[in-house]
């Protein structure tokens, strides 16, 4: 018997033992690898909103009841520019003119003076409260040394089309009626060429030039928020939406733009002398009428005249 050559038993056993080997590693299950151990989050902070982004009660305060007349820095509008008039004044005189400006028109020689600079307009008294008054000061100090926006979101009237005109027109002479139910424009106001069979009223200033007083902001807010007297009585319970206010002053603007409010004047007078002639012609005309039966009895001949004219 031939010995046998010792490598190739190696061989042999390495060949019988690779499958057995190769066996027992795919039976083993492969090892997991721990999971990472994540540091622990904070739960995220809730931010509160930014105080920039909350409505300011002293702004919407100043735009509803002073900036119709009032700027801070922008210039003059009904009244003077209030920028730093808080250094300019007094505190208490400041205050008083805010809150109750009637006691002082009444007796004060500033307060009369800027009354006569300002056409005559007189400041109505708002029923502002202390705080209020307090809160506009503040606000004055504030927008004086930093501007401030007090008007908002704002759309120039040179951007309005031909259809704003013509309903501004339709609002201002009554044939559209506004959304709260306020009466024409037209009921107190005249503007020149107006296309109307009735002239304009004469009760309250003519409006024809009205923009170039106001400016376009100042008109905006008149229309907002009027604080004329008899406008805020009027419009109190009746405002005008932001549309309507867009359409009126695109109206009023093309109208300062083309308006010669002189040739208009007598307007109204004449046709109020007109309409009262024609109203006595035609109640003369109906009182002959009525008489007509009587007048004859007492004219014509009587009953004897009558029968020897028969015979």
């Amino acid at each position: 018997m031939r010995a046998m050559n010792p490598k190739r038993v190696s061989a042999a056993w390495v060949v019988l033992l690779i499958p057995l080997l190769d066996s027992h590693l795919w039976a083993q299950e492969p090892a997991v690898s721990p999971a990472p151990v994540r540091a622990e989050q904070p739960e995220p902070r809730t931010v509160p909103p930014s105080v920039a982004d909350e409505p300011d009660p002293s702004v919407e305060l100043f735009v509803a009841k002073c900036a119709s007349c009032h700027t801070v820095g922008k210039g003059e509008r009904v009244g003077p520019d209030l920028e730093r008039v808080h250094e300019r004044r007094d505190p208490d005189w400041l205050r008083q003119m805010i809150q109750v400006p009637s006691q002082l028109l009444g007796r004060d020689a500033d307060a009369r003076q800027l009354l006569v600079e300002f056409n005559n307009v007189r400041m109505p008294d708002l029923g502002l409260t202390s705080e209020q008054v307090e809160s506009l000061v503040e606000l004055i100090a504030r927008c004086s040394a930093t501007p401030c926006d007090l008007v908002g979101k704002f759309t120039p009237v040179t951007e309005a089309a031909d259809a704003d005109f013509i309903r501004g027109e339709a609002l201002f002479t009554g044939r559209e009626r506004t959304a709260g139910g306020a009466v024409a424009c037209v009921s107190c106001h005249n503007v020149a060429g107006l296309n109307t069979f009735v002239p304009g009223g004469t009760l309250a200033t003519d409006l024809t030039h009205v923009f170039a007083r106001l400016g376009d902001e100042g008109l905006d807010a008149a229309l907002k928020n009027p604080s004329f007297p008899l406008m805020n009585k009027i419009f109190v319970d009746h405002p005008l939406d932001a549309e309507e206010v867009f359409a009126l002053r695109s109206f009023l603007y093309e109208a300062n733009r083309g308006g010669d409010s002189e040739r208009d004047k007598a307007s109204l007078p004449l046709f109020g002398v007109l309409g009262a002639i024609g109203v006595l012609v035609v109640l003369n005309a109906l009182w002959r009428r009525r008489l007509k039966g009587v007048r004859k009895p007492l004219t014509g001949p009587s009953p004897a005249a009558r029968g020897e004219m028969l015979r």
